[in-house]
């Protein structure tokens, strides 16, 4: 598991009572025949009524994965993949 997302500027969705919309994991995902490429894997939970639009970055990069999760959904998004890199930093910004 990697540690949590960098600070992004932009706003947070909050529910009714204060709380952030997003459960957010990360994790550095081995593929089963070639075990050196690592797929770099965000999970994003909705835990809210609304459709949030989200885009996941590496961190001070341009290189970034578009999301859309519906009320209550889930969604892996592979952010990249990379031969041997085991951990890496990522931000969400939440639109």
């Amino acid at each position: 598991m990697q540690g949590g997302a960098d600070p992004s500027n932009s706003p947070i969705a909050r529910d009714a009572l204060g709380r952030p919309c997003l459960n957010v994991e990360a994790a550095a995902r081995a593929h089963i025949v070639n075990s050196s490429l690592i797929d770099h894997v965000v999970s994003v939970k909705n835990n809210c009524s609304r459709t949030i639009k989200i885009k996941v970055c590496y961190t001070n990069s341009e290189r970034c994965t578009d999301a859309v999760l519906g009320s209550y959904g889930r969604s892996d998004v592979i952010l990249g993949t990379m031969t041997g890199v085991k951990i890496f930093r990522y931000s969400i910004l939440q639109k």
